[in-house]
Formats: structure tokens, C-alpha cells, sequence
């Protein structure tokens, strides 16, 4: 038989062939009789791979063998699936059609499944070039054809380019700088583009350190354009050695009201429980980036020490700037997964004997499949309707501990009637013990619950945090002072360390949930009743209302930036060339623009958005308070104020402005107002008079006394405060801040799991240890961002190029 072709090939030549042969079917089929009764007379029995007679013409011979079938029968059989099909019963000849089908149709699997490689690459755009292959013998598959990559089509090779992101690869998947210097990496390499040279490791560090600080420039320019402050949060590391390192990040909201968290330094520290440790880390990361007057609050695990934060130094410096508001009480915050996990570390602390014989049942049960099978006929014959299956716990995940307990808990009357059964096992808890697993449990299942919200929380915002607080705050004071003996002994440690976290964040967290437009105040006042009762209760509440008042007035004081479409008309005007001194007025209909001299009006509030529309004659005034005061402004509310000397509100009202910047008192009509014919011209002017010259109520005040917003599912909480952000100018300032406090350290958007969080876990290994101090930032710090970043391979320039493929990390 003569050798295969390519499947290309033969089904293109096939597929032109069937219309010849078609026309003279009936001949070759005449001839195919004859030459069966030929083969007959000469030697009745052939075997299954000769032919006799005339030689056959059709090309579909090529991929078929005729065989012998039973008595006087013969059948096709395809070289490739070896499936066989019917050909001649001894008096008739079924022809060749149906044979040609399955190799032209795709119908036989091995050659579909050829086919469908070999259409992959040349989807891909791989150029190839097939070698024959040999013939393959009966019972064999044919061998593999072998493609040769010639690379992108006049794409040009860029050395730099490559040994950027060979530096990126080895800071996203935490390769050792020494990779690059491997035989092996060097092979493939070498296989892929042989002009391309990787010195040493020297190279590819002294690369990272250039991607570093170029992205740092970036970033840093990132951090000069936020409208409010930052927070931020710090992490402890460990070496095998006495040195330590600190991890600082900066969390914030950005004008566009999305939050974002990005990695400032690893810094590393001689003494790591020095008293002064944290503090110099935060001085220079402060420095480094130039973020000392923009610093809001400071989140720390449990393990660090408050008074490492309040040194003199770091706390007198910034006591100078005025930047600690509230007198510091927010400065400090405890990240609240570091507190899930130390209580639910006490939790399995106060039952360790027990789950350690759990834990050896579990292990005896799951060291042989006969051991598992038993345990399961006695599951099935207690009829235990469980459908958990029993694991082993990780000793650093408390949450793999307390699945571990449940499943065991529905599993117990199992063990019990295993340890009778098999001699060789005695490690089944007793029925106290069992009790004590349960309560352990109902406990757990609390905390658990809660880091789970944590954790899937794609936008952790502060004001999440309160209501997991509150609820297991007020769970565990009861459980204290239950009389039940385990329940009691069990949540006392529990107790004592969340009652220290509570009494330390209680405030921050009340002051993020009613920046939650959906509960605001109500929420604290319902919470803190049930937690310290009807009597004791409202004094919390009012420590709470003071303290936002004292934070809100300590806003109002600070400047009022202008609104993102006055600052991009302003910075068209400063393009044209013109001077830009603006006063916007929003009412229900106009918004009246002052520029230089010139009044603009825009009817129905022009391009200014629905939001900064408010209703009836609510006067709404945006200036740009960093500019230096000028000649003819005036203030209102102590907080605005109006450069102008002829504003027009609705209904044509004119507020007349004196030389030295002082009101008139004779407010006069501008021109005479449209009436209704009904005679009362002066009530109108009154309105309109009533509308200026009364007091505006503060914004936090308007806020809190206006109706809650429904709780769905779909509420996001950033986007209303943007959305709003036109009608609580100021109040939009400091829910920005305060929403953007990174209350846990691990969770939704950090990577880290809940469950896992603490300073056990931040180990760095020998060769992270060995490394350079600026290197090791390096890295560190650059894997953060690049993970907030698409990295794309850059299209060829070259014409006819073949376009790379783009992917997000």
C-alpha cells in the first residue's frame, strides 16, 4: 500500500475524484464482480491484505484494506480506526461511495481527530511544513507529524522588550533570580530565540529594580492627584534571621469613588520590637512618598503595639501639621480579621485534647480503604443521614479545624460504635467531650460566618465591618453570663479579647455605618440599646453623634476643592488664555456662572449634572477657596465663598454687592418679575428673598434627617456617595476618608484569606532572607501593582506582522 498523505490532501483529492468516479460507478462495481469471481477461481481462500487480478484504480484503496468476512463475504477496512464496512457478499460488489464518505465527511475518529490538530495550527498562525509519514502497519497508529515554527511573520526581535517582562514573570510567579542562569531555562530559551543573551542574575535584578521605580514615578503621580486622604496599613514579616520587615499599604478612594489598595514599602528593620520600629518605618515611608498631611489612620494586627504608634516623633510631627483629626481618636485602628482569628484560636485552645483525638480518629480512619468502608457500613447501618465527609484540618487555617469538627459531630454515635468494634482503635471522644465539641461550634459557626462576608467582599469598604461587630459583640456578652458551664468557659477568653477590640474601634466603626446611607444613625441607636441597654445605651449614641459632629466641623473648616466640571472648565479657560474666576449657583432651573465680569446662564442647569440640581430655591455655592482672597467676595456659611459683583438667581432676583464687598439691604428686582396676573408680585419677591436670605442647614444635619435608602442587594455604597457627591459637597469628603480605612488586612481584595491572617503566617524564607533590602522591596512592592495592571505584549509595527495576544493578570 502505497504511504498516507496528508489529511489535507487526500480529502481535497478525494472530494474532486467522487464526481468522476460517480459517472462510472456501475462499470467499476462490473469490473469489481469480475474480479472477485477471478479471485475465487484462482485461490478460494486469499488472505486478508492481497489482491488479485486487475490492480484496484480508485484512490480510496489508499485507506482501506480488503479483508475476509464470514463464508464467502468480504468487507473494507480502514488503516487508520480499523473500522470495517461492507464491500462484497460473494455474488455483488457494494462499491466504493460509502467508503469514500468516511474519509471525505470527517467520519473516521482518528482522522478527525488529525484533522483537528492540524486546522489548530493553522488558526493559530503557526506556519508549518509536514514530513511524510511512513506507512503504518496493521494494529499501529500512524506517527506524529512534526510542525516547524518559523516565528511571527516579519515581527522584528526586541532584546529590551524581552528582558522586561522576563523580569516581570519572575516577579509575578516569585521565581529566584537565579532562574535565568539554569541549563534548562537556558535550553528553552535558546530553543525560542537563540539571539537573546541572559548574563547572570545581576542582569535580570538590576531589570526589576528599573521596572520598580519606573512604576513608582507612575504611582507617585497617582497619589499627588487623590482628592482625600489615605490609610494606612502595616504588616509585620519575620526572618530566620533577627532582622524584620515592614509592609506598608495605602488605601483609598480616587476621584472616580473606586477603592484601591497598593503596597508603599517593605522596609526592613534591625529591631522589630524595638519601641521606635514601626514609627521610623512610617516616618520614611511618609517621606518617601510625600504623604505626611494627607495620612487619615494607621491599621495594625494584634500583635503590634499601640505605643509604637504614638512615639513621640511620629505623633508630635504630625500633631504640628494639625493632621491627627478628632484628636487622634481614629488614628489607630485593630484589623478585625487578626481578631476573628485570635478568638477563634481561643475557641480551639479551650478544646485542643479533644480535637486532638478527633483529629487521630480521622487520621485512623483515612489510612486504609477497609478502614474507610467499615466506618462507612456503620454509618449506613445508624442510619446517619450526614452527607459531610470526614477530613484532616491545616493547623494554620481555623477554619479547615472547626469543617473538620462538624463533620465529626454528625459522625459521633459512628465512633462510638467503632471503638467497640475494632480493638485497635481508642481514641473516640467521650459524651461531655462531645458536648463541648458542639457548643465549640455554635461558636465558630459565628465567627466563621463573618469572615466569610470579609472575605467575599469584592469592595471592603469600613462600613461593612460594623455589622459583623455589633452582632457578635452582643452574641458573646450573653454567652459570658450564661449559666451553663461550658458555654460560659468557652466564650470568656472569647469575650475578654473582642470586648478589647470593640472598646478600641467601637467609634470608628459607628462613624463608618452611618456614612452608610441605608442606616446611618438608626442603626447605632438600635445596636447600642441592645448591647448596653435602654439606659446606658443613648450615651453611647451621643458619643457617637458628638464625635461626627466635632469630625464634620473639622471638614467644613478645611477648603472646598471645586467640583470636576468646574475644574475642567477652568482648566479650559487657562488654555484659552483667559482669566478663571467662577462662582456656580445651581437652583431647580438656572445655573448662573460668573466669569470674570461676564454672566453665563445655562437653562435648565446646562451641562451640569442631575445631581447638582436641588429642589425649590436651595441655593448651592461652589468656588475654588484656595485661590487668595480678592477684592468684592464675601462669605457665607464661614466655609464659601463669592467672588462676584452681580449674581442672578431665579425669577431675575439681583443681589447687589458694595465696593468693599458688604451686601446691600435694598434688594431690588433686576427686572420686573412675571406674574401670574393674580396680584401678588410682592409675595413672590418675598419668596425670593426668603430663598437667600435663609440660614441653609449643615449638610450632615440634611443628610441624617432625610428617609433611608432601600437595603438591596445591588446597592453599592461608593457609587451613591459619588453620585450625591454634587449635594454633600463637604460631607462627600469625609465619607471618603472614612469609607476608605482598611479595617482587616486580609480579606476581599488583599489576596489573603481571613482565616488564615496573622503574623505566623508573614515567614520569610532562607532566599527571600539572603536578598538585598532595596532589591527585596523591589519585588515585593512591583508584584503588587503589576497585579492591578493589564500587561500586554505590544502589537508588531512591522507590516504583515501577526497580532499577540493581550491577557489581563
Amino acid at each position: 500500500m502505497s504511504e498516507l498523505m496528508d489529511p489535507e490532501q487526500h480529502q481535497l483529492v478525494l472530494a474532486e475524484d467522487i464526481d468522476q468516479e460517480h459517472l462510472h460507478e456501475h462499470e467499476h462495481e462490473h469490473e469489481q464482480e469480475q474480479e472477485v469471481e477471478h479471485e475465487q477461481e484462482e485461490e478460494p481462500e486469499p488472505t486478508p491484505t492481497a489482491t488479485r487480478g486487475r490492480k484496484k484504480k480508485s484512490l480510496v484503496w489508499q485507506h482501506f484494506t480488503v479483508v475476509n468476512g464470514p463464508g464467502r463475504m468480504k468487507r473494507a477496512c480502514c488503516n487508520l480506526c480499523k473500522q470495517t464496512f461492507a464491500y462484497s457478499d460473494g455474488s455483488k460488489v457494494a462499491g466504493t461511495s460509502h467508503l469514500k464518505r468516511h474519509i471525505t465527511l470527517g467520519s473516521c475518529p482518528m482522522l478527525k481527530a488529525t484533522d483537528r490538530d492540524h486546522q489548530y495550527l493553522l488558526n493559530s498562525g503557526v506556519p508549518q511544513t509536514a514530513t511524510q509519514t511512513p506507512e503504518a502497519s496493521p494494529g499501529e497508529r500512524p506517527a506524529k507529524r512534526r510542525y516547524r515554527v518559523s516565528g511571527f511573520s516579519g515581527a522584528t526581535f526586541d532584546h529590551n522588550l524581552s528582558l522586561s517582562n522576563l523580569a516581570k514573570m519572575v516577579v509575578l510567579h516569585d521565581y529566584p533570580l537565579h532562574v535565568v542562569e539554569q541549563p534548562a531555562f537556558l535550553a528553552f530559551v535558546e530553543s525560542l530565540q537563540p539571539r537573546f543573551q541572559v548574563h547572570d542574575a545581576t542582569s535580570v535584578e538590576a531589570e526589576v529594580l528599573s521596572l520598580y521605580h519606573k512604576e513608582k514615578h507612575n504611582l507617585m503621580q497617582v497619589f499627588g492627584s487623590i482628592p482625600g486622604r489615605i490609610s494606612l496599613a502595616i504588616s509585620l514579616w519575620t526572618t530566620s534571621q533577627t532582622l524584620g520587615y515592614v509592609g506598608l499599604h495605602g488605601q483609598f478612594i480616587d476621584s472616580d469613588w473606586k477603592l484601591h489598595r497598593r503596597m508603599l514599602n517593605y522596609l526592613m528593620v534591625t529591631s522589630p520590637h524595638s519601641e521606635n520600629a514601626l514609627s521610623e518605618a512610617i516616618e520614611v515611608s511618609l517621606s518617601d512618598w510625600n504623604l505626611k498631611s494627607k495620612l487619615f489612620t494607621i491599621t495594625l494586627d494584634n500583635n503590634c503595639s499601640s505605643h509604637d504608634i504614638y512615639s513621640a516623633n511620629l505623633r508630635d510631627h504630625l500633631s504640628n501639621k494639625d493632621a491627627l483629626l478628632l484628636k487622634g481618636q481614629l488614628f489607630v485602628v485593630r484589623c478585625y480579621a487578626h481578631v476573628l482569628n485570635n478568638v477563634a484560636q481561643d475557641v480551639i485552645a479551650s478544646i485542643h485534647g479533644i480535637i486532638y483525638n478527633i483529629r487521630e480518629s480521622v487520621k485512623f480512619i483515612k489510612a486504609s480503604p477497609s478502614r474507610e468502608e467499615k466506618f462507612a457500613e456503620i454509618a449506613l447501618q445508624l442510619e446517619i443521614p450526614s452527607t459531610k465527609t470526614l477530613s484532616l484540618d491545616t493547623t494554620t487555617q481555623w477554619n479547615t479545624t472547626y469543617s473538620m469538627l462538624c463533620a465529626a459531630l454528625e459522625y459521633k454515635q459512628a465512633f462510638n460504635l467503632l471503638e467497640t468494634c475494632d480493638d485497635n482503635y481508642n481514641e473516640a471522644p467521650s459524651a461531655e467531650d462531645w458536648r463541648k465539641v458542639e457548643v465549640a461550634c455554635v461558636y465558630l459557626k459565628l465567627l466563621h460566618d463573618s469572615a466569610n462576608t470579609v472575605n467575599n467582599t469584592e469592595e471592603p469598604t469600613s462600613n461593612i465591618f460594623y455589622h459583623e461587630a455589633w452582632k457578635i459583640q452582643l452574641e458573646l456578652k450573653g454567652s459570658v453570663q450564661s449559666k451553663d458551664p461550658v458555654v460560659s468557659s468557652i466564650t470568656k477568653e472569647m469575650y475578654d479579647k473582642f470586648e478589647k477590640y470593640w472598646r478600641d474601634c467601637s467609634l470608628i466603626l459607628a462613624v463608618a455605618v452611618v456614612m452608610d446611607p441605608r442606616y446611618k444613625m438608626k442603626l447605632v441607636d438600635f445596636s447600642f440599646k441592645r448591647i448596653y441597654g435602654n439606659e446606658e445605651g443613648p450615651k453611647y449614641v451621643k458619643m457617637v453623634e458628638d464625635a461626627l459632629m466635632e469630625l464634620y466641623n473639622e471638614y467644613v473648616a478645611q477648603p472646598l476643592p471645586l467640583t470636576p466640571a468646574y475644574v475642567e472648565q477652568q482648566q479650559q479657560e487657562v488654555a484659552d488664555g483667559g482669566e478663571h474666576i467662577e462662582t456656580g449657583i445651581t437652583t431647580e432651573n438656572n445655573t448662573v456662572s460668573n466669569v470674570g465680569n461676564g454672566v453665563e446662564e445655562h437653562e435648565n442647569g446646562g451641562d451640569q449634572p442631575k445631581e447638582a440640581q436641588v429642589d425649590d430655591m436651595d441655593v448651592k455655592m461652589e468656588v475654588d477657596a484656595s485661590e487668595a482672597p480678592v477684592e468684592g467676595e464675601i462669605e457665607m456659611n464661614n466655609n464659601v465663598t463669592i467672588q462676584t459683583e452681580d449674581i442672578e438667581v431665579n425669577n431675575n432676583v439681583s443681589i447687589q454687592m458694595e465696593e468693599d464687598g458688604n451686601a446691600r439691604d435694598d434688594i431690588q428686582p433686576a427686572a420686573p418679575i412675571a406674574s401670574t396676573g393674580d396680584g401678588l408680585l410682592d409675595f413672590d419677591i418675598y419668596l425670593s428673598e426668603m430663598a437667600v436670605n435663609q440660614p441653609k442647614k449643615p449638610e450632615l444635619e440634611q443628610y441624617l434627617e432625610e428617609m433611608l435608602q432601600p437595603r438591596t442587594n445591588d446597592f453599592n455604597i461608593l457609587t451613591w456617595w459619588k453620585m450625591n457627591s454634587f449635594k454633600y459637597p463637604t460631607l462627600s469628603k469625609l465619607a471618603r476618608d472614612i469609607l476608605a480605612i482598611p479595617m482587616a488586612m486580609a480579606g476581599g481584595g488583599t489576596g489573603l484569606s481571613v482565616f488564615g491572617a496573622g503574623s505566623a503566617n508573614r515567614i520569610l524564607d532562607d532566599y527571600r532572607s539572603s536578598m538585598r533590602p532595596d532589591t527585596l522591596e523591589a519585588i515585593f512592592c512591583a508584584k503588587d501593582w503589576y497585579q492591578f495592571m493589564p500587561t500586554s505584549v505590544p502589537e508588531p509595527t512591522t507590516p504583515g506582522a501577526m497580532a499577540l495576544v493581550q491577557f489581563d493578570m
